[in-house]
């Protein structure tokens, strides 16, 4: 039985709950037993809705020069063979655990890059690897010193069974919207690098010209606060919908018609896989990331982002373009089933785990399905 110990810092959001969810609920129970603990409250909060005990450790754990004895007592108590960090603080925290095997899972590009000093500082040649959710957070990590050995692309799992369920609940009702409305979403959480406020100003001009056109802005942060404090000083229709904790960001891409990325540098790719698999249209800035999965009017609608130009203007063309958005995310859907499989993200993670175990390079035998072929 190898013991799995999943740790997190305060970088923690949708996307590591998702992925650590479906990796306890899914792994081989006679092989895998996992254990969940973070560095940082804000993690527990993200994770509380897992219903799992969740060990944090003390406030100055969160300092990685200060966590070698937590670390190290901890993952000696309760017999931890590999720890599998969910964010570079943890990771940092991570490496003081008396040298065990550390995976790394990456899913933003800014943070690879951010941190990629940090990250280099950890690696060592055997018994380490990084998991990246797409491919240009491996060259990131690449380009920045990391032996391309140790970084492996895993794609994100989609359950698709959830995805039509969630497509068919009671959400958007509750959420007050109306069966002929046209719903836009963010993406979580809001930043103003992100550009929500200007997607949600393109929304707001959409529905005061045309009616029936709603902005869903995800989560609880200063961000969105902002664009809510903005909202009520409008004198037009009602645009917003800010759900807060009502709803987790995975419950409401299901329900959306059009998933809007505005962002002015490198985005994480999962909301995007989602969206694909939900058949949701896509639109988004031709990021490299973006770009990565993304084909202009054949699976998304894409613009180009400049800084002197707000991006509203664009968007308002590319929203009201219904026909292209309609081709788009039929093609999206079926590629999104060759892509995002659940089944083959969990056998991929395992394959990562007994590669690093073994002191294999972690990308042996894993191979990327959106870039195959």
């Amino acid at each position: 039985m190898t013991r799995i110990c999943h740790l997190f810092d305060a970088t923690t959001g949708w996307e590591q709950r998702v992925g650590v969810s479906q990796l306890v609920d899914r792994l081989p129970r006679d092989r895998y037993s996992p254990i969940l603990a973070a560095v940082d409250p804000a993690a527990v909060a993200e994770l509380g809705i897992l219903g799992r005990p969740i060990h944090l450790f003390h406030p100055i754990a969160r300092l990685p020069v200060l966590a070698a004895p937590f670390m190290a007592r901890f993952a000696m108590e309760h017999s931890v063979d590999l720890i599998h960090a969910w964010g570079p603080h943890a990771a940092a925290a991570a490496s003081a655990a008396g040298g065990r095997p550390l995976i790394i899972e990456l899913f933003d590009p800014i943070v690879a890059t951010r941190d990629i000093k940090f990250l280099r500082a950890l690696s060592r040649p055997t018994g380490f690897g990084v998991i990246c959710s797409c491919e240009w957070v491996r060259r990131r990590l690449i380009e920045g010193g990391l032996p391309g050995e140790l970084c492996v692309v895993v794609r994100p799992g989609i359950d698709f069974a959830l995805v039509n369920k969630l497509r068919n609940s009671p959400l958007r009702k509750e959420l007050g919207i109306e069966p002929n409305d046209y719903v836009i979403l963010l993406c979580e959480p809001a930043t103003r690098v992100g550009g929500h406020f200007e997607a949600f100003w393109a929304g707001t001009l959409w529905n005061h010209w045309a009616g029936h056109v709603k902005v869903i802005v995800p989560g609880v942060s200063r961000e969105a606060r902002r664009i809510a404090r903005f909202a009520r000083t409008i004198p037009t229709r009602p645009t917003l919908i800010s759900p807060e904790n009502h709803a987790r960001f995975e419950e409401l891409i299901p329900i959306a018609d059009a998933l809007v990325i505005a962002s002015q540098g490198d985005v994480s790719t999962t909301a995007l896989a989602w969206a694909m698999a939900s058949s949701v249209a896509v639109i988004a800035a031709a990021g490299y990331a973006v770009a990565e999965l993304i084909a202009n009017k054949v699976n998304g609608l894409l613009f180009k982002r400049t800084p002197e130009r707000n991006a509203a203007i664009p968007l308002q063309k590319l929203l009201q373009d219904r026909a292209s958005q309609d081709r788009a995310r039929e093609v999206a859907r079926g590629q999104a089933y060759e892509a995002f499989s659940l089944h083959r993200s969990i056998k991929q993670h395992v394959r990562v785990y007994e590669n690093v175990l073994a002191g294999s390079p972690a990308g042996v035998g894993v191979m990327d399905p959106a870039q195959a072929g």
